[in-house]
């Protein structure tokens, strides 16, 4: 496992010379006819081989890396249709101004600002929604793996394998957030880690950035910080006798409190728990053991799990069973590793302190966070002292000697071959799933945000009113004043009566899947006149009514998305007859293996479908002249 590229360039003319030599017996064989003919072909086999790993550098193999990375994630990402998290994010950037962007938002995002202003420079200068969004992301996923690639030590299957599995090309790669621009952030950290007391400022201005890309980013470059403070007050006996380290964590704790400001939840902002309104939340105990016996796992070798919450998420025991069985060998080999280069309660402490912020909120797409955090521990880990087979547990390899002895030393290289085989296998699973899934994206729509947009625009219907539904949830009963905080009592939709409460903020997210294709918010009933989602819950429910009897007084819109529920008709006065349901869409949305479908339906008001939209179909005519469905 342990490669030394500098001792490879040093031996290259002498290995030069022995192939040369090699070649030129094997040539005076071959004229003289003292060689057969499958030794002949045996040998030219050897001989290529020999002259393909000469040619093929760490260097160059990482090139061929991240060019085909580069290939994969690009391709993939023009047949990608942006979800709501993407457009989210581009809406902000385009429409907030940088007051907002920075001050306010935030609060109700609860990330930092940097993604949105990395956004806003394409979105702000009219550059098409998908050219601007993709090229920032395909370029920091590129930066990530770049960085994975010629600035760590990892062994180089990993470099191989890693950036082709699911969290990181497909999930990171494809879709475009900051979770990419993230994982870079901590591999630059991992990079600085070993000379931060000689050069504590880049280790200090990575971690700056790994506040800036995420909360959870906040939180593994504080337990870092804090680690690394302790470690040089336990052999310094000072916290000023490095004075550039010092000023240097000075300014990190600075900028981290600040951040830390900025993202603190306003008051009767959203939370998870709407979003599955008839679930149970899980026990805290739960979750947590989920998150160390079943995340790991889900990072590379199971796929068990959907792209939901995990407080809501139920595991059966034999599948919970298995995936702690893989999670434990990821954690051994981690925690092993880690011990012997004196990082282990870096890891452990990181993941404790990780995972209890998880329990409050965790979804599963967020696993390759965790991910994230193991490469770069392990890349910690290798810049002390690269992988070697020092690294076995000495019961391991007094083992494999035993069976070395017994086997003969041609047995012990086939089974050993097949041994790593074996390992690398069960890294292609996360493969498997990148070309699972981005085969799905490429033949299947993955949201409906092209095809609402391409549909409004095809039939010019842009200057006609478009109306969405809200959020009309159970109060609490024995709190009829309870904010949304304690809104959910026993879930579902609450078609009318006292205990019903509207969120009049909280509006369906097709039209805003579809507005970063237009310069405005196409729904006349949005929120403040906002063309993304704005996450304020708690609103005076008076202002609720007032909203309600207002969109009621405008009469019945052109279109209105919505499902169907007669509520959302008959609290606007509108006749449900008066409508016909239009499919728009079909979504199938992929999730490693497993896949999603959903369709997008629109109701269109008659007259609008019958003199824009053509007539509908009213039967077939039969040769008596009768129609008959």
């Amino acid at each position: 496992m342990e490669y030394d590229g500098t001792a490879m360039i040093h031996a290259r003319p002498r290995n030069n010379r022995k192939v040369t030599q090699q070649s030129r017996v094997f040539r005076t064989q071959r004229e003289t006819g003292n060689m057969s003919s499958a030794t002949v072909a045996a040998t030219d086999n050897r001989t290529r081989c020999d002259a393909i790993r000469h040619w093929l550098t760490p260097h160059r193999l990482h090139c061929i890396v991240l060019a085909a990375y580069v290939i994969v994630a690009g391709t993939v990402m023009c047949f990608h249709e942006p979800w709501f998290d993407e457009a989210q994010a581009w809406l902000i950037a385009r429409d907030c101004s940088w007051r907002e962007m920075i001050l306010e938002r935030p609060h109700y995002e609860g990330h930092p600002p940097l993604w949105w202003m990395m956004l806003a420079a394409p979105a702000k200068l009219g550059i098409p929604y998908e050219i601007g969004l993709k090229s920032i992301n395909l370029a920091c996923a590129t930066l990530m793996i770049w960085l994975l690639e010629f600035k760590t030590k990892l062994p180089e299957p990993f470099k191989v394998i890693l950036p082709f599995s699911y969290f990181l090309c497909y999930q990171y790669g494809v879709t475009s957030r900051p979770y990419a621009l993230m994982i870079a952030a901590m591999l630059l950290v991992a990079i600085t880690w070993k000379n931060r007391n000689i050069k504590p400022l880049p280790a200090a201005l990575s971690m700056m950035l790994l506040c800036l890309t995420s909360s959870y980013g906040l939180v593994i470059s504080g337990v870092f910080a804090a680690y690394w403070t302790i470690q040089f007050l336990y052999q310094d006996r000072s916290l000023i006798k490095n004075r550039r380290r010092f000023l240097s964590l000075l300014v990190l704790l600075a900028f981290a409190i600040a951040l830390l400001v900025d993202v603190i939840p306003a008051k009767g902002v959203y939370h998870g728990a709407f979003d599955y309104p008839d679930q149970s939340i899980q026990p805290k105990w739960l979750t947590l053991l989920y998150l160390w016996l079943l995340i790991p796992s889900e990072t590379l070798f199971t796929s068990y799990l959907s792209d939901s919450y995990l407080q809501f998420v139920s595991v059966p025991l034999d599948e919970l069973f298995f995936a702690g069985i893989l999670s434990g060998i990821i954690w051994l080999f981690l925690i092993h590793v880690s011990k012997r280069r004196n990082n282990a309660m870096l890891l452990l402490i990181s993941y404790t302190v990780l995972s209890l912020v998880f329990l409050n909120h965790f979804s599963v797409h967020h696993s390759g966070i965790v991910l994230g955090l193991f490469i770069s521990v392990l890349a910690i880990d290798c810049a002390q002292q690269p992988l070697s087979k020092k690294d076995w547990p000495q019961w391991c390899l007094h083992m494999a000697y035993q069976y070395a002895d017994k086997l003969g030393s041609q047995k012990t290289h086939t089974y050993a071959t097949l041994f790593k085989l074996a390992g690398l296998a069960t890294l292609l699973v996360s493969v498997f799933w990148t070309i699972s899934s981005s085969v799905c994206d490429i033949r299947y729509d993955y949201s409906s945000a092209r095809a609402v947009a391409s549909f409004i625009k095809t039939n010019n219907l842009e200057n006609y009113r478009w109306m969405a539904s809200w959020e009309r949830i159970y109060a609490d009963p024995n709190n009829p004043d309870a904010t949304a905080n304690k809104a959910v009592a026993s879930g579902g939709y609450c078609a009318g009566g006292s205990d019903c409460v509207d969120y009049t903020s909280w509006t369906s997210g097709t039209l805003i899947l579809a507005d970063p294709y237009f310069d405005h918010t196409i729904m006349a009933n949005a929120y403040k006149g906002r063309s993304y989602l704005s996450w304020e819950w708690c609103i005076d429910p008076n202002a609720a009514k007032n909203d309600i009897a207002r969109w009621k007084s405008w009469g019945e819109p052109e279109f209105y998305d919505t499902i169907y529920q007669p509520f959302f008709f008959s609290a606007l006065g509108y006749d449900r007859n008066h409508y016909t349901k239009m499919k728009i869409a079909e979504t199938v949305t992929p999730w490693k293996d497993q896949r999603s479908r959903g369709s997008v339906e629109i109701y269109v008001r008659n007259d609008i479908y019958r003199n824009v939209l053509h007539s509908p179909d009213t039967g077939i005519a039969w040769p008596d002249g009768a129609k008959r469905r």
